[in-house]
């Protein structure tokens, strides 16, 4: 069984992923980076060069390659929930007999996310902004449009609101713990 996280920009998917999988010994994977790496460049200049449409294809691509890994934590671009082959796939509906994903949508306070992707901006980090207008009005648009996708593909949701990213980790492991999925997570072959 596999872990994925799920949530908009910024929530901390990468951060809290790479503790979860320390605390469950188990290997992360970063769909966002493993494209960086296939491509050979950084998100911002792949969308820059080839446009979204081609990065989403490879990000599917990547979630494909990591549907065959078992006993792990995937932190997951914050569009993948855009396309319902992603969230299949993320979530094996495609075998209904074997759901072998536990998605867990992390769900940031607005204020939180602007100010990262405020504080990403002013360090030129990797990630690109949708439209050319400003970061608030287009996170409040990209928001709205995507909580419900959020929400309909969540097996479960972590408030983030007041938690460090090493909380929030061990809000999944919790409830990993009473939904009984932790011994099908860390007792896997990887």
């Amino acid at each position: 069984m596999r872990v994925v996280l799920i949530g908009y920009r910024a929530t901390g998917k990468s951060t809290v992923g790479r503790i979860l999988a320390r605390m469950l010994q188990v290997p992360f994977w970063d769909t966002d980076k493993m494209v960086e790496k296939n491509v050979g460049m950084p998100i911002k200049e792949i969308v820059a060069l080839h446009g979204w449409e081609y990065f989403r294809a490879k990000e599917r691509e990547t979630i494909k390659f990591l549907m065959t890994k078992e006993g792990c934590v995937i932190a997951t671009g914050g569009g993948v929930v855009l396309f319902r082959e992603n969230v299949d796939l993320l979530k094996n509906n495609v075998d209904l007999l074997k759901q072998s994903s536990v998605v867990v949508w992390l769900n940031a306070p607005l204020q939180d996310i602007i100010e990262r992707l405020k504080s990403d901006a002013q360090r030129d980090a990797m990630r690109p902004q949708f439209t050319s207008g400003d970061i608030v009005q287009e996170t409040i648009d990209t928001m709205r449009q995507r909580l419900p996708l959020y929400e309909s593909a969540a097996d479960h949701t972590v408030d983030t609101l007041d938690k460090d990213p090493q909380q929030v980790a061990e809000a999944i492991y919790q409830y990993l713990r009473k939904t009984e999925k932790l011994d099908k997570i860390t007792h896997t072959d990887h």
